[in-house]
């Protein structure tokens, strides 16, 4: 069955063949989820290949950031409209990036998988919705709020989240524990007198940085660390604190060298997703000032 869902114009087939991938994990359940960058440039959207089966597309390392980007924002959306936790949002997030480091962006529609993770989250989070929720709020954000497109896609959606959760399940190896780093930032900042409204922005970092893959090259508490020192330079407090001279939280070691580079690419997200920005407007613009003919 192949059916339009809102996506981009792009059709998906709803086949059963090859849509886990041939991985044995040898090391242990936490491990195998951190990669190096150079694994992020070789992901099988890129390669082309998702260890078992090759796909018609490869995306550049570019486009796949923006596709990462484009479903953390899906999923955020479909949490909005029903009023979940954020909690959902941020482990559907955690879910979809370690779904495409085992499958490819050409074999499986990004919507579509944010979808399908954020039926699984919600189970996870203890803050369930009915499929048939879940279902028209994926139908209602994939077609950007038409609501009459959505009614006409939500039993397809739903029998799609239906099928793709498992095979969310199976590629992350049905491990479903995700520790976030909010729990660090609200044992860090009371120890060390940081302001709460320093706090706040550092977890307003990390649910920023939720669309793109940190949660992949570091630890919970290094990314925790990182969005602390990040918000009291943003914020210009004059807090003289050492972090990682910590008694409540166990930073791993090489984490001051690992905090310092989790923080440039905090920084290196937030840049770019300023030049997409600044070149939607770009584009907004020239379509406004276009001559428009009757």
């Amino acid at each position: 069955m192949t059916a339009r869902l809102g996506l981009g114009g792009r059709s998906y087939t709803a086949s059963a063949t090859s849509e886990v991938a041939g991985y044995s994990p040898i090391v242990g359940a936490d491990e195998q989820w951190y990669f190096t960058k150079e694994d992020l440039m070789n992901t099988p959207s890129q390669a082309g290949s998702d260890y078992s089966t090759p796909c018609t597309k490869t995306y550049s390392p570019a486009e796949e950031r923006s596709w990462r980007s484009r479903g953390c924002n899906f999923i955020h959306n479909v949490v909005k409209r029903l009023d979940m936790h954020q909690f959902v949002a941020s482990t559907a997030c955690v879910f979809f990036h370690r779904f495409y480091m085992r499958q490819s962006l050409g074999q499986f529609h990004a919507y579509q998988i944010a979808g399908a993770c954020v039926l699984l989250a919600s189970k996870v989070e203890e803050n369930k919705r009915s499929l048939k929720d879940i279902g028209y709020a994926c139908a209602y954000v994939a077609v950007k709020g038409r609501a009459k497109e959505a009614a006409g896609s939500h039993d397809t959606w739903q029998r799609l989240l239906q099928r793709l959760e498992i095979v969310v399940l199976e590629n992350c190896c049905f491990d479903m524990d995700v520790t976030h780093p909010y729990g660090f930032i609200d044992t860090l900042a009371p120890e060390f007198g940081v302001p709460v409204y320093v706090a706040k922005s550092a977890t307003a970092h990390v649910n920023d940085c939720l669309r793109s893959p940190i949660c992949l090259l570091y630890r919970p508490e290094v990314i925790a660390v990182a969005a602390l020192y990040l918000a009291i330079s943003v914020h210009g407090c004059d807090i003289k604190v050492n972090l990682f001279d910590s008694c409540k939280v166990s930073l791993p070691s090489g984490a001051e060298r690992e905090t310092e580079a989790c923080v440039m690419d905090m920084l290196d997200f937030y840049r770019r997703e300023a030049e997409v920005e600044k070149e939607a407007m770009m584009r907004q613009q020239k379509a406004q000032q276009s001559p428009q003919f009757s």
